[in-house]
């Protein structure tokens, strides 16, 4: 094998070996998974009230019990939405990585690679048949979604941080947002996601934790110019939707197009608690690898792109 483009230290690998036999010993079966026969319920909320985009604001005081828990469904559907176009997204990304790198990449790696895309494409289907099973809409790919395009041009490190970024972002939120009292069904829904997403999390860090231990400072600098603007675009869309008022019944009282109220919207004090709680983490994450800034803040301008990073 030619130099490897993607390594592991000897303990990363087994640590990647357990993953690896835990994805074959258990892995997720569509129909079985979830019992969708029972349905969902929406009479009842599908995550905790003060986890809505709105929460706290001046829109979300104004609604009726029934009109909040309308709100509460479509965040939802926005939620699986992202999923679905994330891990849509992610399978050729990592399919074209591993055929243009074929002889620089371990063959363990390359394995779990394989068996992420396989995870994912029941996800992916497992998200669809709930919004339809639900009634509710998949909503638009974000603007984002051109960016993943081009990653497979780059050094494929690129493309594992950013879909590492991606499925965090996606995953600590619908997390955070599950307690007592919500639909059963979307409880279990986002509980057996997150079953296997916890190994593609752990899979993309560890790989991302090695490479840049030891990568040069000009490297870091153009890799972390390039995932701030990705995630300088990303956490606002996670943090409030405009596209969500177009599919109420109801007048939310925030125009689509009125970016200075969205703005407010999403820098509000509950959302920014929110924010800080359930990606906090990631911040420091990226900072601690020298990809952002001491005093870096998802709601920064994004930066201007850099020129491509190549293997």
């Amino acid at each position: 094998m030619a130099r490897p483009i993607l390594n592991l230290g000897e303990h990363r690998m087994g640590q990647l070996a357990g993953l690896i036999a835990s994805s074959h010993a258990v892995h997720m079966d569509l129909n079985s998974v979830i019992d969708w026969s029972r349905g969902v319920d929406k009479s009842l909320p599908p995550k905790r009230l003060e986890c809505s985009n709105i929460y706290g604001t001046r829109h979300w005081d104004v609604l009726t019990d029934a009109q909040r828990i309308e709100m509460l469904w479509q965040e939802v559907a926005l939620s699986a939405s992202q999923f679905i176009w994330l891990e849509e997204a992610l399978n050729p990304l990592f399919m074209r990585l591993l055929h243009r790198n074929h002889r620089r990449v371990p063959p363990a790696i390359r394995e779990y690679m394989v068996i992420f895309c396989r995870e994912e494409i029941v996800h992916t289907q497992m998200f669809r048949r709930y919004l339809k099973l639900a009634g509710l809409p998949v909503y638009g790919a974000p603007d984002i979604q051109y960016f993943f395009e081009e990653l497979v041009t780059m050094h494929p490190i690129v493309g594992v941080l950013c879909v590492y970024l991606g499925e965090a972002l996606a995953e600590e939120a619908v997390m955070r947002q599950q307690g007592p009292g919500i639909d059963p069904l979307t409880r279990q829904l986002f509980y057996e996601h997150h079953r296997e997403e916890a190994r593609h999390l752990a899979f993309g860090r560890s790989i991302c934790e090695a490479f840049f231990a030891h990568a040069p400072v000009r490297a870091t600098e153009r890799i972390g110019q390039l995932v701030r603007g990705m995630m300088s675009s990303l956490v606002p869309e996670y943090t409030y939707g405009p596209e969500i008022a177009r599919h109420l019944s109801f007048d939310l009282g925030i125009d689509p197009d009125d970016k200075e109220e969205i703005r407010r919207v999403q820098l509000s004090p509950n959302n920014r608690r929110l924010t800080d709680e359930t990606w906090g983490h990631l911040l420091s994450w990226l900072k601690r690898m020298g990809l952002a800034a001491p005093d870096y803040d998802w709601f920064d301008p994004p930066p201007p792109r850099p020129a491509s990073f190549a293997p």
